[in-house]
C-alpha cells in the first residue's frame, strides 16, 4: 500500500508534470492510503482550480482513509519535523501506519526528505 500525499493526489486532477503518471497509478489499481486530511486538501485544490468536486471525489473514493487520533496529533508535535502543520500530520499518520505502507508518494521534496529522515521511503516514484 502507498501513502498518498496531497501533492501527488492533486497531480491526478491538474495537468502538469507528473499528472499522466499519477493518472496511470490510479488506473492500474495501486492501493492508496492517506489521512482524512487529504479529502479536505484535495477539495480545496479543486475549489481553487475550478475542478469539479465529482472529479475530486472519484479520486478520493480510491483511497483508504485513516482518521486523525489524539495520538496522531501528539506524535506530530513530538516529531519536531520542521514541516508545515498539515505535512507534519501526514507524516505522523504515515509513521503510525508503519509497515503496512511500502512508501509515501509525494512530489513535495521537503516532505519527502523529512519522511526519509524518519525511515520512510518517499518521493515521486510512479
Amino acid at each position: 500500500m502507498i501513502y498518498l500525499d496531497t501533492s501527488a493526489a492533486a497531480k491526478a486532477l491538474i495537468d502538469e508534470d507528473g499528472s499522466a503518471a499519477m493518472r496511470r497509478a490510479f488506473a492500474d489499481g495501486t492501493a492508496f492510503v492517506s489521512s482524512r486530511l487529504l479529502a479536505v486538501e484535495l477539495h480545496a485544490v479543486a475549489d481553487r482550480r475550478a475542478i469539479s468536486t465529482d472529479a475530486a471525489q472519484e479520486l478520493l473514493d480510491r483511497v483508504a482513509f485513516v482518521s486523525l487520533s489524539d495520538d496522531t496529533l501528539a506524535r506530530a508535535v513530538e516529531l519536531h519535523s520542521g514541516l508545515r502543520t498539515l505535512d507534519a500530520l501526514h507524516l505522523a499518520t504515515a509513521l503510525e501506519i508503519g509497515d503496512a505502507i511500502e512508501s509515501i508518494l509525494t512530489f513535495d521534496l521537503e516532505f519527502a526528505a523529512a519522511a526519509e529522515r524518519f525511515g520512510l521511503d518517499a518521493g515521486p516514484r510512479v
